[in-house]
């Protein structure tokens, strides 16, 4: 990512966590955010969205959390 990225990421996981990152970009997208996915190589995934969203997205994701 460049140094003035559009993008912030906000969660990272590997191993069998890893799949959580996919739900987590379902549930944020169904909010109507952008989001995207990076591979960061051995089995870890980075969720980021648009520095614009970022308040938005932490909310969810707590609320995320809380249920999951």
């Amino acid at each position: 990512m460049g140094l003035f990225s559009k993008w912030t990421a906000l969660r990272t996981e590997g191993g069998s966590r890893a799949e959580l990152i996919d739900r987590l970009e379902a549930a944020l997208k169904a909010q109507g955010l952008k989001v995207k996915i990076t591979d960061e190589g051995n089995n870890l995934k980075r969720l980021h969205v648009l520095q614009k969203q970022e308040q938005q997205a932490r909310e969810l994701l707590e609320q995320f959390d809380k249920e999951h």
